[in-house]
């Protein structure tokens, strides 16, 4: 019986020494990591709408547009350059996140497929850059046409998904920001 208790006092010590470990540990990598991460996401953010240094979250109303993850305000020395978007939408292999930048001009200034679940070499060439490129320059003051859009051969379904996904940016931009009005 002692023998046993020895036993379970061991277990029991190094099971408090181990919780206490990985509790510091995260403790001490939390900050840098949550940095880490946002500075990743303004460099995404960056890649899409080139010409700004400084991103302002606005409020997204989740009930009327479910599919707008995130919306910043994207300024550069204080003036508004344009706006991103962080939109989801369905694709064949699951949902897909796309980030979408709009300049002042009223035209796509880029657009980054930041995750997705698409077949490898089908679907999942929809975040080459190719592809993504002629996204670029399209007007926004309308949704965009799946005809005008080159899809991946093989891949429809998830080329319309990006292109719905754009269309959903479209939607809440035409809706809630245009002519300056953000929230």
């Amino acid at each position: 019986m002692p023998n046993t208790l020895k036993m379970g006092f061991k277990l029991l010590l190094i099971t408090v020494i181990a919780t206490f470990a990985l509790a510091l540990t995260q403790m001490i990598t939390e900050e840098p990591i949550k940095v880490r991460a946002e500075k990743a996401s303004n460099e995404a953010r960056t890649a899409v709408l080139s010409g700004a240094d400084e991103f302002i979250e606005l409020e997204v109303d989740e009930e009327a547009y479910p599919n707008v993850i995130r919306a910043f305000k994207g300024l550069a020395d204080g003036n508004l350059e344009g706006y991103v978007f962080q939109v989801s939408n369905r694709g064949y292999g699951g949902n897909l996140e796309v980030l979408v930048g709009f300049n002042n001009e009223g035209t796509l200034s880029g657009l980054r497929v930041i995750s997705h679940k698409e077949t490898p070499g089908l679907g999942a060439k929809v975040q080459d850059s190719h592809y993504c490129e002629q996204y670029k320059g399209l007007p926004v003051d309308e949704e965009i046409s799946s005809n005008e859009i080159n899809v991946i051969s093989g891949a429809t379904v998830s080329s319309n998904a990006v292109t719905s996904a754009v269309n959903h940016a479209i939607d809440f931009y035409q809706a809630e920001l245009k002519g300056g009005s953000d929230s």
